[in-house]
């Protein structure tokens, strides 16, 4: 590039040329866009800052595995990254477009309030479940170290969290239970209607009797969905880490957790 522009000059002429009242007023020549140094310092420095969200885009690059639990912390890093970036004086230059950045992800952070989508991506995940929530958002005790500090409003986030969760959670279980009352009846009728059954009908017809227990078992009334919300979330399984399939893991942990297997 530098080889280029210090003969571009004589073999082009200037790059440009400024007019003033249909006057020339200048001639810019190709020289004077050279690259300093300190140029291409600034050139890296920008580099370094979009890399950051371009690091974070590619968190949701997957062909076959669910990305969409990755949104909450993938916007918690890069707003660290930053946040950090904007308090480092190296970037003091580039300090007024980090805030617009932080102010983007703000925006979009908050229109997460009204989709419950994501936290019950991230809260189905058996890495994070909604421990990530608790030590980022905060619980109680940050929200009454908020209160004491001046902010009458703040809220648990925690619990603000469980409340989505929960509301989810019994829809589900009630939908299961209508689910179930249907396959009983049907089971029922169709008894009813064989009778004189061949053996492999017989053992179909008990292979989806056994199931439907095992369903029922699940959903014991003295239990609800609220147990099975508190033994989700109280469970540390083994073997789990952030990049796992999830939908994986889930086709193989579904006994006792009907309901969020549904979800």
């Amino acid at each position: 590039i530098k080889l280029f522009i210090n003969s571009a000059d004589e073999i082009f002429g200037p790059i440009t040329t400024i007019c003033q009242n249909s006057k020339v007023a200048n001639h810019l020549p190709w020289t004077a866009f050279i690259f300093k140094p300190a140029d291409w310092e600034c050139v890296n420095d920008t580099r370094t800052i979009i890399s950051d969200a371009n690091n974070i885009q590619q968190y949701f690059s997957d062909e076959k595995r669910p990305t969409l639990w990755r949104a909450i912390p993938a916007l918690e890093e890069l707003q660290t990254a930053w946040e950090s970036k904007g308090e480092n004086p190296k970037y003091a230059l580039y300090k007024q477009a980090i805030h617009g950045g932080l102010g983007k992800i703000a925006k979009y952070y908050n229109r997460l309030d009204d989709k419950p989508v994501y936290i019950l991506a991230l809260a189905l995940h058996p890495y994070y479940k909604l421990d990530y929530i608790k030590m980022v958002w905060g619980g109680p005790e940050e929200q009454e170290m908020e209160i004491a500090g001046g902010n009458p409003n703040a809220k648990n986030w925690y619990d603000e969290a469980l409340k989505t969760v929960e509301k989810a959670v019994q829809e589900y279980w009630k939908e299961g239970e209508a689910s179930n009352a249907d396959k009983t009846t049907n089971a029922a009728v169709a008894s009813s209607a064989s009778k004189n059954p061949a053996p492999e009908t017989l053992e179909s017809e008990y292979d989806r009797h056994r199931r439907l227990l095992l369903e029922q078992a699940s959903r014991k009334s003295d239990l609800g969905w609220s147990a099975e919300l508190r033994r989700y979330l109280n469970d540390l399984p083994d073997g789990v880490s952030k990049d796992m399939d999830v939908v994986e893991w889930w086709s193989v942990s579904t006994f006792g957790f009907l309901s969020l297997l549904s979800m």
